[in-house]
């Protein structure tokens, strides 16, 4: 049984609808993982692009594929800083907290 598995055409079309983002864009289906992946021809180090991370196509797929885009690799690094900072803000709270109530 061969790893992956061409999707050409499904209900929504977002098989052909994801090379008006990219034209080097195609869908494979990996058997192995159970996942849909985006792959694009002409890429270095092979076609592997990102996994779907959901269990249909659908238009979050669009989405999540123009959102993953190389273009807006600094408005991801600014989203993923700004959740990171808020974090530790939530985490300094919780510990600050919790030291308070061990000293009173």
């Amino acid at each position: 049984m061969k790893k992956y598995f061409l999707i050409n055409s499904d209900v929504y079309f977002i098989a052909e609808r994801i090379k008006q983002i990219d034209k080097n864009y195609f869908i494979v289906f990996n058997r192995l993982k159970n996942k849909f992946e985006v792959h694009a021809f002409g890429q270095e180090g092979g076609t592997y692009c990102f996994t779907i991370p959901f269990d249909a196509l659908d238009e979050r797929t669009l989405e999540f594929t123009l959102k993953t885009r190389s273009q807006n690799m600094n408005q991801i690094i600014k989203e993923i800083d700004e959740a990171n900072q808020k974090l530790q803000k939530d985490n300094l709270k919780f510990a600050t907290k919790k030291i308070e109530e061990v000293l009173l």
